[in-house]
């Protein structure tokens, strides 16, 4: 098979949505592609890696369509052919699968009074969409009680809708904006667990519709980042948006934005009363109007109400979940990127191709970024990340342009010392 470019699943009017630029990109799109850095020195387990270059990079003309693909039936076990609590690569556990084969993209799953809880995504359950396939979204709500077997039903949105900013606090899980396939939402939504059912109310809404955004909890306080405005382009955006619970006639306060590109599909992460912010994709039109995207290898934090630039990543890490996995520690502490949309492999690899399997960390106190050796077992983009006690839970998700698959992981960060 010939390489394609990373690109959406999405063929609404050339535009953008959340589960993209995995393989192929718009016909017609120039895309800016960021090489790969050589490691500045070798460590054991892992490796030091410089950041990547910040001068214009060349571009690379995008000669793929929008596309994706139903997922393989190698994907597709049922959920009683996952055992809850198979043993896997150290520090990794598989659980029950997701009910819904083929599995979901832009899934809304997090966790409330100790169960876990998944409702609502999209996938192509018929046939690709360059064969005339349609994304569908869902509104079926499950729930994997602590310590069960299986997902039970739980309810219905209530609407149909995916790719929503998700966090988990003690009071629920929140839901803020997405999609439906109409067009992206400003609505928010608490989803509590509540004898075995889920409950949804509205929680206050952003001040616009947004997909594809990035959401955090630091402090009590949610934080929002980028997304997606509604039109025929999809546009990123710089919203940067905070809401406190304890206060929550006051709504969403906009606040500073970082001092770099537009986003969506950025990963997120809280780590010591700081706020991260990392990759992602720029989109917006070029000069002829048509979309270009910029696959973003940055990152930033924000503290005490001002914004800093921190080293770039080596490469990009969209739709990476988020929030990212973070371990503390009295030296400063790490923050875990899972894969994500590696720019390196833009037209370099088939459509189906599996989504990169690698990690990056960044020490915090040290201010660098390292590769660890220990690879993902089951690499998925467009997926939310949630704590669960030590563990970081991902619920199905995209494994190449378009497929999804229906299972189900978390992952105990092993100890993570920063490098010497």
């Amino acid at each position: 098979m010939k390489p394609r470019q990373p690109g959406p699943d999405n063929v609404r009017n050339a535009g953008t949505s959340c589960d993209q630029f995995v393989t192929l990109a718009p016909r017609g799109v120039r895309a800016a592609i960021v090489p790969a850095p050589r490691p500045a020195r070798a460590a054991p387990g892992s490796r030091v890696l410089p950041a990547a270059l910040s001068a214009p990079m060349p571009r690379f003309v995008a000669l793929g369509a929008l596309l994706s693909l139903a997922v393989s039936a190698a994907e597709n076990s049922p959920a009683s052919s996952a055992p809850a609590s198979a043993p896997a690569a150290p520090g990794w556990t598989r659980h029950a699968d997701f009910p819904l084969p083929p599995g979901m993209a832009g899934i809304l799953a997090g966790t409330h009074a100790g169960a876990v809880l998944a409702a609502g995504g999209a996938n192509f359950p018929d046939k690709m969409p360059w064969d005339g396939g349609k994304k569908h979204y869902y509104d079926e709500i499950f729930v994997l009680p602590a310590g069960a077997r299986a997902w039970q039903s739980a309810g219905r949105l209530p609407e149909k809708r995916g790719y929503a900013a998700m966090v988990s606090l003690p009071a629920g899980v929140l839901a803020i904006g997405g999609e439906s396939a109409d067009a992206p939402t400003a609505e928010v939504w608490w989803l509590r667990v509540l004898d075995g059912k889920v409950t949804v109310t509205p929680a206050p809404s952003l001040p616009e519709p947004r997909t594809c955004a990035a959401a955090v909890v630091s402090g009590g306080k949610i934080y929002v980042a980028g997304g997606y405005a509604p039109g025929p382009l999809r546009a990123s955006t710089a919203d940067f948006l905070v809401f406190d619970p304890a206060r929550a006639a006051e709504g969403w306060r906009r606040l500073p934005t970082w001092p770099g590109p537009t986003r969506g599909q950025a990963v997120m992460a809280a780590l010591d009363d700081a706020v991260y912010l990392i990759s992602g994709l720029e989109m917006q039109a070029g000069a002829d109007g048509k979309p270009a995207p910029r696959y973003l290898a940055d990152a930033y934090r924000f503290r005490q109400g001002a914004w800093e630039k921190l080293p770039d990543p080596p490469w990009s890490a969209i739709a990476a979940p988020s929030p990212a996995p973070v371990t503390a520690s009295p030296a400063g502490g790490l923050i875990h990127v899972l894969g994500g949309v590696d720019s390196r492999r833009v037209g370099k690899v088939p459509r189906d191709t599996r989504v990169p399997d690698h990690r990056l960390d960044f020490d915090v106190a040290r201010h660098t970024w390292i590769e660890r050796t220990d690879r993902w077992p089951a690499s998925v983009v467009t997926a939310p990340a949630f704590q669960l006690g030590s563990a970081w839970w991902i619920v199905s998700g995209e494994i190449m342009a378009g497929v999804r698959t229906p299972q189900v992981w978390s992952w105990s960060p092993a100890t993570q010392s920063p490098l010497p």
